[in-house]
């Protein structure tokens, strides 16, 4: 992940961001890919949870999924305030990274998912999901310039890496391939 966010991606004259703390951050470069690259996979995690939540039959998963919903949310938000905050030259930060196209895509699956079936489905998917957020922003800590990014991805990767444990306590086996 550090060499892909390295390839063509050096940090170039850093605006001020405001934190949410009301001190001031800087947000460029590998931060910056890091945001874009985030968000973009909190966004599908988000469509994942979202997908179905009042088919989810494991009052603790469900519950789990609310919780995820939330902080996902409120990270994309915070997120998009300082790649906005960037300016216009944020943008070419953005990198894309499409879905290998053998790939299913988990809001498809999980919609045709039997409602029997639906909890092991989305730990399926979701496990996966969570492991690679842990895994980005993980990746990051070892670049991450602006303390307030810093500790965005150090809150990342302690929140799937517990998410992952919680799933795996749940009474839910997912369905074998």
């Amino acid at each position: 992940m550090a060499a892909l966010l390295l390839a063509g991606c050096a940090p170039a004259a850093p605006p001020a961001t405001p934190a949410p703390s009301g001190t001031t951050t800087v947000v460029d470069g590998l931060d910056l890919v890091f945001l874009h690259t985030m968000t973009a996979h909190q966004e599908r995690t988000l469509a994942i949870v979202r997908a179905a939540p009042q088919r989810v039959r494991e009052p603790r998963l469900r519950t789990l999924v609310a919780a995820i919903d939330a902080t996902e949310t409120d990270e994309v938000a915070q997120a998009r305030q300082w790649i906005a905050a960037a300016g216009p030259a944020a943008d070419r930060h953005r990198h894309a990274h499409p879905d290998p196209g053998d790939t299913p895509d988990p809001v498809a699956l999980l919609r045709g998912t039997p409602d029997a079936g639906y909890d092991a489905a989305l730990v399926a998917v979701l496990v996966p999901q969570q492991r690679q957020a842990a895994a980005l922003a993980r990746a990051h800590l070892a670049v991450a310039v602006a303390p307030a990014v810093r500790d965005l991805a150090r809150r990342i990767d302690e929140s799937r890496t517990a998410q992952i444990r919680l799933i795996a306590a749940l009474p839910v086996t997912p369905p074998t391939r």
